[in-house]
């Protein structure tokens, strides 16, 4: 398990290009205020994994994977937004859609969300097979990289307070994850 998170832990030029994808499919998603359209951007979304190996080194006490997974992820969010935020500023739509506004204010629900989808993507962990059929439920049900994209948008049309909403659901949903995902791997 550690020897297969650590080998999903790197920022190479596929992992980027992902990352650079879904955070524009998820864009474009959101200003069509198409559900089907943002479930594709997380589907194709690398950044769950990440997010594992970040609980593993918490589970762990592991400083070198810590480091590096919170690398990884501090680039990510920081690509992801940068890339929304260039975008959006050129694309003439700038009214928020119910899609956007619905990752300006998060809540308990998305709270509990962010758990379970966190408990059932670390289970999964556990059989290649299973991870298979999970992995990509879990994606679209944490839904990290649209709330991202929300930042991208927002900034982009100098509304800080619903970006900082945005950023406030992904900071959510990426410290339960983490937690639930800990949890899982003391147990196992």
């Amino acid at each position: 398990l550690y020897n297969s998170v650590l080998e999903e832990s790197y920022l190479d030029p596929e992992y980027l290009t992902m990352l650079a994808l879904s955070s524009l499919i998820a864009l474009f998603g959101l200003l069509q205020n198409s559900a089907a359209v943002i479930i594709g951007a997380m589907l194709i979304s690398p950044l769950m994994n990440p997010i594992l190996s970040a609980a593993l080194a918490l589970t762990l006490g592991d400083p070198r994977l810590g480091k590096k997974s919170a690398a990884v992820l501090s680039l990510s969010v920081g690509g992801a937004i940068l890339i929304t935020w260039i975008l959006a500023s050129f694309v003439p739509l700038k009214q928020a859609t119910p899609e956007i506004l619905a990752r300006t204010n998060p809540n308990l629900l998305d709270l509990g969300i962010a758990v379970f989808s966190g408990l059932a993507g670390t289970l999964a962990l556990r059989s290649h097979k299973a991870s298979m059929m999970i992995i990509p439920g879990v994606a679209i049900a944490v839904a990290v990289v649209p709330p991202l994209a929300v930042v991208g948008f927002e900034i982009s049309n100098h509304h800080f307070a619903p970006a900082g909403g945005a950023f406030l659901l992904f900071v959510t949903n990426l410290v339960s994850i983490i937690i639930s995902a800990a949890v899982v791997f003391l147990l196992m």
